[in-house]
């Protein structure tokens, strides 16, 4: 990622904004009461977030970044176009935590400084979270799609069955546990039905073509010639499927919420840097194996 791109400018323009209504805001009292921190210390434990988000933002920003420039280096060959397509869906995953994140700092504070709209906000956050990626993973899964095509690669129909029974009961009990949260209220702020048809069933929905799109893109580089070349779009596969298996846990920890409030702050924080941890390896698996593809084309 090139320091004075559009791309890298855009990096700097949302983790600015995104540090600033984190950090500068006084502290809630309530917070600070519950887990028995001072405002400083609090203070510390958001830059701390900021300065691991940033790590992850650059990673997905520079896997992009890089898949993109192959992909336009490879524009004249038969995989040129899905191979773009796939980058676009990189594109739009690197930017769902950047401007999902950034969005909700922005509108948490407007909902502390107006507790009334509350509501409104934790809507709008919860769409936000789910449009983004289910965009890119629609992107990613329709260049897979192509390639697979390209090498008579598609999954076979046993595999595509075992695929959509684990998907099933991946979201039987995520609907489970939607279903008996004793706090959906306050986390949703939506009944059951509005949860389960506009948000659970496009969050499974995700998963499985994320998923299907992962098997596709594994499949595709068993079939082509190189072993670098092989490589690089197995770090990209398996950077793919590491992000819905993140996603599937941080929506299963969201309807655990009300019993996360019980941890001590040190249990609540191993959480937390549990979660970035995941989604940080799976973007430096996707910038891994996209800059193995740059240097392919740099030989």
């Amino acid at each position: 990622m090139k320091l004075r791109s559009k791309l890298f400018y855009s990096y700097l323009f949302l983790l600015v904004v995104y540090a600033g209504f984190t950090l500068l805001p006084a502290p809630s009292g309530v917070t600070l009461a519950l887990y028995h921190l001072s405002s400083l210390e609090l203070k510390l434990i958001s830059a701390s977030i900021v300065i691991i988000m940033a790590g992850i933002w650059f990673a997905g920003f520079y896997g992009y970044a890089k898949l993109h420039k192959y992909s336009e280096n490879i524009k004249g060959d038969k995989d040129g176009k899905h191979v773009k397509k796939i980058s676009q869906g990189i594109l739009v995953l690197a930017l769902w935590l950047p401007v999902s994140f950034t969005i909700s700092a922005v509108l948490s504070y407007i909902a502390l400084k107006n507790p009334s709209t509350l509501a409104a906000t934790t809507i709008i956050k919860n769409y936000i979270n789910i449009l983004i990626p289910l965009i890119g993973f629609i992107l990613v899964g329709m260049g897979a799609n192509g390639l697979s095509e390209i090498t008579k690669s598609r999954p076979s129909y046993r595999t595509t069955n075992l695929l959509a029974l684990f998907i099933v009961y991946i979201g039987l009990i995520y609907y489970r546990l939607l279903v008996t949260t004793p706090s959906r209220a306050d986390i949703y702020h939506m009944s059951i039905w509005p949860i389960a048809l506009t948000l659970a069933a496009p969050y499974i929905f995700m998963w499985f073509i994320g998923l299907l799109a992962t098997y596709e893109i594994y499949s595709y580089q068993k079939k082509v010639v190189g072993v670098v070349y092989r490589e690089s779009w197995r770090w990209l596969s398996l950077g793919l499927a590491w992000l819905i298996l993140s996603s599937m846990a941080l929506q299963y920890l969201t309807t655990l919420s009300a019993r996360l409030t019980d941890l001590s702050i040190y249990g609540l924080l191993a959480v937390v840097y549990s979660m970035l941890l995941m989604l940080a390896v799976g973007f430096v698996l996707i910038a891994l194996g996209t800059k193995k593809l740059q240097r392919i084309e740099e030989v």
